[in-house]
C-alpha cells in the first residue's frame, strides 16, 4: 500500500506560501563569491599583519644540539648545569651569547613553560573576553613591532639561542623568538603603568663607618627586596644564575627561568647593580631595556665610574632607578633615568637608600613622581630603612641586613598589620638578597618571600677560585672564615677545586635561618585571608553585596587586623546604607595605617563624612 506523501505538492498554493523563497542561481553565485572574497581578504590581512609585526631572529648560526645529562640531582648540558640549593634553582652558564641562551633554555625549558601557562592564566583572569584579549594582543604587536631595535646584538643572539632550545612549548600565536623578546621588554613595559606592580622595591648600601663594628668590618654590604606582586611562580621558581660570558666578566644574577637580563646582580669585580621602579618622563619603545643595561654593567664594569658611564650612556625605554655599588672603595650611586630626561647621578658613602621616588629636582618635580609619592608607600619605606641603619650605629653586616629586609614595622616602630605595604617586608618580595661585595658572596632567600632561609652563594667558589684579596676577606654571615683558604683561595674541605668537596656544603655553613614567623602559622593565615578577600571582590563584581560583606567578615574573623578587608567592608557597608557600620570600619582602617598618604586621607575623610 502506498504511503501518503510527507511533502506538499509543488502545485499546492498553501505549501508555496509557507516556503522560504529561494534566491535565483545568479544571486547565489554572487553571494558565494563575495563570501569567498571576504575570507580571502581577511586571511591576506591576517598574514600581512603577522608578517608586518613579526619580530625575526638575527642572522646568526644556530647552536649545535647538546644532550642533557643527569647526575645525582644535577642536570647538565655542555659545561652548564642546574641544581637545587635548598629551594633555590642554581644555574651555571658559560659560552658565547648563542650558547648561553641555548643552554639556559635547555636546562629550564619545562619551568619556563610552566611560567608561560601561569602568565596566560593571569591574562585570561584580568581580561576574560577572548575577543578583547585578541585585540589587545594585536595592539601590542603593532606598537612593539620594532621593540628589539634597542637590544644589544649579543642579547638578540642570546635570545635566539634560547628560542632554539625552548622550541614550540610557548603560546602558538607567537614564534618562540618573538615571545622571548617580549619577555625581556616586559619589565620596562610594566614600569610604564600608572599603578605598576614593580613600584614596591627597597634597597640600601652600607660600607666604611656604617659597617665598622659589625661582623664584617669595613665590608660593603647591600640589601635588596625585589617586590613583584604578580604571581607566586616568580618567587617559587627564582633562579640564581652564575654566568661566565666568553671574554667578559663573570657575574651572579638573581631572576627567574628565561630571563637573561639582570634585575639584581653582582660581578666578579665586586660591582653591584639592581633596579627599582619609578615614574617620570615618557616611554620609548626603541630604547634599551633596563635589564640589558644592567647586564652590560655586570659584564664590563670593573669600577663604579665604569658602571655609571654605561648607565648614563644607554637610552632607557622606561623610567626607573639603578643602585650601583663597588667593593673596592665602598662608594655607591643611585642613577635616576627616564626617557626624555638627562640621567641624574647621586653618589654617596657610606650609606645609600632607594625606594621608588626620585630625589633630584628634574625628576622629583615630574607629576608622575608626585603621584607615586602620594599613592604608594615609597616614602615610608625609605624612611624606615634610614632609621634602622642609623640605629645599627656602624654594626651593619649580612645578618643585620637580613633583619632590615625582614622588618615589618613602620617608622618609629609603629606596629603594622602583616602584609602592610608601609613595611620594608610586605610579604611580596619575589626575591630578597643580601650581598657582601668585598667577599663576593650573596645570600638569597629561598622563599616564601623574605621569610625563608637565606642561602649563601659564594661567587668565587662557584667560579672555581677566588682572587687572593677576596679569599682573605671571605666570611660567613657571622664574620667568620668558613674554611681556611688554600693556594687557590678555596677551602681544602669543600672548595670548588677540591674533588672530594662539595661547594653547596661549603656554602651551607654560612646560611641564615628562616624567619620565626614561618613556624607560627601567621603567614598561612595571611594567605587564607587573602583568598577570602578575593572571594569578596568576586561577589562584589557580581553585584552580590550581602555575599561580599559575608566574605569580608569571614576574612576578619581569621585576622582582625586585615586592613584591606576592613577597607572593603567599609565600602560595602556604605554602599548598602549602613552608615554607622561604614564609619566604624573606616575608623579601623585609619588605626591600621593605610598604605599611602592618599589612602590615609581617603579613610579619614570617610570617617568624617559618614
Amino acid at each position: 500500500m502506498a504511503l501518503p506523501s510527507t511533502t506538499a505538492s509543488a502545485a499546492d498554493p498553501v505549501a508555496r506560501a509557507g516556503a522560504a523563497p529561494s534566491l535565483p542561481p545568479r544571486r547565489r553565485r554572487r553571494g558565494l563569491r563575495a563570501l569567498v572574497l571576504f575570507a580571502l581578504v581577511g586571511a591576506a590581512g591576517a598574514i600581512g599583519f603577522d608578517r608586518a609585526t613579526r619580530i625575526v631572529p638575527p642572522d646568526v648560526s644556530p647552536p649545535p644540539d647538546e644532550a642533557l645529562r643527569f647526575d645525582d640531582g644535577v642536570t647538565r648540558v655542555g659545561p652548564a648545569s642546574l641544581e637545587r640549593r635548598g629551594r633555590l634553582w642554581v644555574m651555571h652558564l658559560a659560552g658565547d651569547p648563542v650558547q648561553l641562551g641555548y643552554r639556559h633554555a635547555r636546562l629550564t625549558a619545562p619551568i619556563m613553560a610552566a611560567g608561560d601557562v601561569r602568565m596566560l592564566d593571569l591574562f585570561a583572569t584580568f581580561v576574560p573576553s577572548a575577543v578583547l584579549r585578541s585585540v589587545l594582543t594585536a595592539v601590542v604587536r603593532a606598537r612593539y613591532r620594532d621593540v628589539d631595535r634597542g637590544f644589544p646584538p649579543q642579547r638578540r643572539a642570546e635570545i635566539y639561542g634560547e628560542s632554539v632550545a625552548y622550541g614550540d612549548r610557548g603560546p602558538a600565536f607567537l614564534t618562540p623568538y618573538h615571545r622571548l623578546v617580549y619577555l625581556h621588554a616586559l619589565y620596562d613595559i610594566a614600569l610604564a603603568f600608572e599603578r605598576s606592580p614593580l613600584l614596591g622595591c627597597t634597597a640600601f648600601v652600607a660600607s666604611g663607618d656604617a659597617t665598622r663594628a659589625g661582623a664584617t668590618p669595613g665590608h660593603t654590604i647591600v640589601g635588596r627586596n625585589f617586590d613583584l606582586d604578580v604571581d607566586p611562580w616568580f618567587d617559587a621558581e627564582k633562579t640564581v644564575q652564575i654566568v661566565a660570558p666568553e671574554g667578559r666578566l663573570a657575574f651572579v644574577s638573581i631572576a627567574w627561568p628565561g630571563m637573561t637580563g639582570v634585575v639584581t646582580g653582582m660581578n666578579a669585580a665586586g660591582i653591584w647593580v639592581s633596579v627599582n621602579g619609578a615614574r617620570a618622563g615618557t616611554f620609548d619603545e626603541h630604547g634599551v631595556p633596563v635589564v640589558f643595561t644592567t647586564r652590560t654593567i655586570l659584564e664590563e664594569a670593573h669600577t663604579l665610574d665604569e658602571a655609571i658611564a654605561i648607565a648614563t650612556r644607554d637610552a632607557p625605554m622606561a623610567s626607573h632607578m639603578l643602585l650601583l655599588a663597588e667593593a673596592a672603595g665602598g662608594e655607591s650611586a643611585i642613577i635616576e633615568r627616564a626617557p626624555g630626561l638627562t640621567a641624574a647621578v647621586r653618589r654617596s658613602k657610606p650609606v645609600s637608600v632607594v625606594a621608588n621616588h626620585y630625589a633630584t629636582s628634574s625628576f622629583a618635580s615630574d607629576p608622575k613622581n608626585a603621584f607615586v609619592s602620594e599613592h604608594t608607600s615609597t616614602v615610608a619605606r625609605e624612611a624606615r630603612v634610614r632609621q634602622l641603619i642609623a640605629r645599627a650605629d656602624g654594626r651593619i653586616d649580612p645578618r643585620t641586613a637580613v633583619a632590615i629586609l625582614r622588618d615589618r614595622s613602620g617608622v618609629g616602630d609603629v606596629p603594622l598589620p602583616l602584609g602592610n605595604r608601609n613595611a620594608i617586608d610586605a610579604l611580596i618580595a619575589t626575591h630578597s638578597v643580601v650581598a657582601d661585595l668585598t667577599a663576593r658572596v650573596v645570600w638569597v632567600s629561598e622563599g616564601p618571600h623574605a621569610l625563608g632561609a637565606y642561602r649563601r652563594i659564594d661567587l668565587g667558589a662557584r667560579l672555581g677560585g677566588r682572587p687572593d684579596d677576596a679569599a682573605r676577606n671571605a666570611t660567613d654571615a657571622n664574620g667568620n672564615a668558613p674554611v681556611a683558604a688554600d693556594a687557590h683561595g678555596l677551602g681544602g674541605d669543600g672548595g670548588a677545586d677540591d674533588p672530594h668537596g662539595n661547594v653547596g656544603e661549603y656554602e651551607a655553613r654560612g646560611d641564615i635561618p628562616p624567619d620565626p614567623l614561618l613556624a607560627l602559622g601567621a603567614f598561612d593565615r595571611q594567605l587564607l585571608g587573602a583568598r577570602f578577600r578575593l572571594a569578596a571582590e568576586r561577589e562584589r563584581s557580581l553585584g552580590r553585596s550581602d555575599a561580599a560583606i559575608e566574605e569580608y567578615e569571614r576574612a576578619l574573623a581569621l585576622r582582625s587586623d586585615d586592613h584591606l578587608a576592613w577597607r572593603g567592608l567599609a565600602e560595602m557597608r556604605a554602599a548598602t546604607g549602613n552608615v554607622e557600620g561604614a564609619r566604624a570600619a573606616w575608623q579601623r582602617v585609619v588605626e591600621l595605617r593605610p598604605e599611602s598618604p592618599a589612602a590615609d586621607a581617603e579613610a579619614r575623610r570617610a570617617v568624617r563624612s559618614q
